[in-house]
């Protein structure tokens, strides 16, 4: 079996052609997606023919909905040819030796792997702006800390092609969405370190700072925003019991946090459209557990000692995003 090497295109140039070509000498299957191409490009296409599957429509769509176009082929026509799947940029700034890395990384653990860059190396500001704002964001939203969740070189089993074709988004915020939702799902993530490749200062990119980045954040404070409000709502509701001074406080305390949980996971986990939920991680659901019931202690110990409840309420967020942190990082996506 294969591992295939899928490539999003739009407007080629000749190190489209050589990177086909030598990845095709290397033993991959190559998949090549024009995303919409000038029709100047056709004749750069029907070169790389020779080295690769290439498909394709008139209209540019953008990255995400090649990547998802690619995967869809090689789903319904190349699953008995391969078993494994990388994604890599078509414009020379991933490696070949980096590709061939990350096909034996995620060969070897059956996982997601993201190829990771070393951002702090001197790049250009077109993409440093990106990457700053989407790392901050990432964190914040998430809990999870990624070096690089921009990264298009990646690795998958070719069994998550269905599921890869559910992630919402058509252009470059698909791919943050792949990332949140495996957190989401309890998916592991495994790291690799590669090279910073920035030809020409990136200035044959097509990623806009201002307009694609907005589309990338846009998604991640959708999930942020449904724990921000549903924290909020746990936290007023135990402020009403203290208030009213509620009998039984601690068995209603219990109970709102096991409804506030569970419609966390109905909001975050089942309304991403992904088919596949049954196969989604118990992690995620204990970990979410853990976090609300040290809240819940905290708010208890700070109501029974007649301390100031709201020093308490801002100590219990602090934990939950401390925790979020830990567990996104270490627990659900793995040290990357």
């Amino acid at each position: 079996m294969k591992t295939a090497v899928l490539l999003p295109v739009y407007n080629p140039d000749e190190k489209f052609l050589r990177l086909c070509e030598e990845l095709h000498k290397r033993g991959f299957k190559v998949v090549a997606v024009n995303d919409g191409s000038r029709e100047r490009c056709d004749e750069f296409f029907r070169r790389a023919s020779v080295f690769a599957d290439v498909i394709g429509y008139k209209e540019n769509k953008g990255k995400g909905f090649a990547l998802k176009r690619g995967f869809e082929y090689i789903g319904n026509n190349l699953s008995d040819e391969v078993d494994y799947i990388v994604t890599a940029d078509s414009d020379g700034q991933h490696a070949i030796e980096d590709i061939e890395r990350v096909a034996k990384l995620t060969r070897k653990t059956d996982t997601i792997v993201l190829g990771m860059r070393d951002l702090s190396e001197k790049i250009p500001i077109k993409s440093r702006i990106g990457n700053d704002m989407s790392k901050i964001v990432y964190t914040i939203v998430t809990g999870v800390y990624l070096r690089d969740n921009q990264s298009g070189l990646r690795g998958f089993p070719v069994r998550l092609c269905m599921w890869l074709q559910d992630i919402p988004g058509n252009k470059y915020e698909y791919e943050l969405n792949v990332l949140a939702t495996a957190h989401k799902e309890g998916m592991k993530v495994t790291g690799i370190d590669i090279k910073t490749i920035y030809e020409n200062n990136n200035k044959n990119t097509h990623f806009r700072p201002i307009k694609d980045t907005i589309r990338i954040q846009r998604s991640l404070w959708a999930y942020g925003l449904i724990s921000a409000l549903l924290y909020t709502l746990y936290m007023l509701t135990l402020s009403i019991l203290v208030w009213f001074d509620i009998p039984h406080f601690f068995y209603w305390t219990i109970g709102i946090y096991v409804w506030v949980t569970a419609m966390h996971a109905v909001l975050n986990v089942f309304s991403a459209g992904i088919r596949h939920r049954q196969k989604i991680s118990v992690v995620y659901y204990v970990t979410c557990s853990i976090k609300y019931i040290i809240a819940t202690l905290i708010m208890m110990l700070f109501y029974y000692q007649e301390w100031f409840m709201l020093l308490g309420a801002a100590i219990s967020l602090l934990v939950i995003l401390v925790l979020s942190y830990v567990f996104g990082r270490s627990g659900i996506l793995g040290k990357v």
